[in-house]
């Protein structure tokens, strides 16, 4: 009988506990899972919104993804004593380390772990390519921090930076205001070097203006100086540099080196602290594509500058640098996310649609989107600045 009991017991026993077993696991979400009805629904509930930023804080594009990084910082503190309609508002930050495949796996835990509604990040264009298949494949907003062209943006993602045609009619301008129908181009082998010639091409044809030189370098190299001494003897009136530090200060350093002694134009991709402390005193009068916010203290007062101060004194108080342009596209990144909650959309399909039609002042210029031209900021935040002796200036 004592046998018969044990084994009878011992069989009530794995019964109850294949029946606890089996309760619990139909109602449990495993941490990898991207679910989008499920997910979506306790978001809604929930009383924290939150939205994700994944910025290059460290690595290679450091220089441009710090500033996007503290700015997101110093918003997360501010947000705390903020309410959205009844909601708080949280941003996720993670560094990507400048690694696209880790930005992608990033933004996999963004939308898996914390249910993010939005996010915002891809400080190099590459990036930023990568990050919108993420977006598309699960349906949240993406706004894109790296520089696209329109052929390059899918449906789920805005962009923050002016686009490449935005940037590029500040030279054209340029070189027609100065007499110069002759130049030369020079740019990185990566996702944002290799963007900004398609475009110049068509723009320096309608306009007169003989692109004499092409040469390119490869993003991790250490010197230019080939490249330089090929273009020397076309004399083109001027050079163009399409990269991002460090190899946008290497280049300038040789063209100093070699005495070429036409003006460089460079992208607004070194239009930062980074910039000009690589080059020193290599890099006086060397031409950028850069920010109003580079050079404050030399701006009228009217309301776009103080919109301007608004957001860099509170920024250079706490972190005791100018945020520069890539600080602002984080800015305004994060800020027309925050626009749409406060209006009520709180989930990622109306946070999508609010993107899609925005209308923004924002620190990088003046922002009204479509869904046919989600690139769609103003230059009006732009400026050519020149490398001096205290830092920039306006040209």
């Amino acid at each position: 009988m004592r046998k018969k009991s044990w084994v009878w017991s011992f069989l009530v026993i794995c019964l109850t506990l294949f029946v606890i077993a089996g309760c619990s696991g139909g109602s449990k979400q495993t941490d990898g899972e991207i679910s989008g009805g499920d997910a979506k629904s306790s978001g809604e509930s929930s009383d924290t919104i939150k939205i994700g930023v994944i910025v290059a804080d460290t690595g290679p594009a450091s220089a441009l993804g710090k500033p996007e990084a503290d700015v997101a910082r110093l918003l997360n503190k501010q947000l705390k004593d903020k309410d959205f309609n009844g909601k708080k508002v949280e941003l996720i930050i993670e560094d990507y380390e400048t690694d696209d495949t880790n930005a992608v796996v990033l933004m996999k835990k963004m939308i898996s772990e914390h249910n993010v509604t939005a996010v915002v990040g891809g400080t190099q264009t590459s990036t930023s390519v990568a990050l919108m298949g993420v977006a598309a494949e699960n349906k949240i907003p993406l706004v894109a921090l790296g520089v696209l062209n329109d052929d390059q943006l899918n449906e789920y993602t805005v962009q923050a930076p002016q686009s490449n045609e935005t940037v590029l009619q500040n030279v054209i301008d340029y070189l027609k205001d100065n007499n110069i129908d002759s130049v030369a181009w020079i740019n990185a082998r990566d996702g944002f070097g290799q963007t900004g010639l398609p475009v110049f091409e068509g723009m320096a044809k309608e306009n007169g203006i003989e692109i004499v030189a092409k040469e390119d370098f490869d993003a991790e190299a250490t010197d230019m100086t080939v490249q330089l001494t090929k273009i020397k003897p076309k004399n083109p009136g001027a050079i163009i540099i399409w990269s991002r530090p460090p190899g946008a200060g290497i280049i300038a350093k040789n063209y100093s080196q070699l005495g070429i002694d036409v003006p460089m134009i460079q992208s607004h991709a070194v239009s930062n602290q980074g910039f000009l402390d690589q080059v020193g005193a290599d890099g006086l009068g060397v031409l950028v594509l850069g920010s109003k916010l580079n050079v404050l203290d030399s701006l009228e007062d009217n309301e776009q500058t103080q919109l301007f101060k608004d957001f860099a004194e509170p920024f250079m108080e706490e972190y005791d640098y100018n945020p520069g342009p890539f600080g602002g596209y984080a800015y305004d990144g994060i800020q027309m996310v925050l626009q749409a909650i406060s209006e009520g959309n709180t989930d990622s399909e109306s946070i999508k649609k609010y993107l899609e039609t925005i209308s923004y002042k924002g620190v990088t210029g003046t922002y009204n989107l479509s869904p046919e031209n989600r690139n769609g900021v103003e230059g009006d935040g732009m400026a050519i600045l020149k490398v001096g002796d205290n830092g920039w200036e306006i040209e």
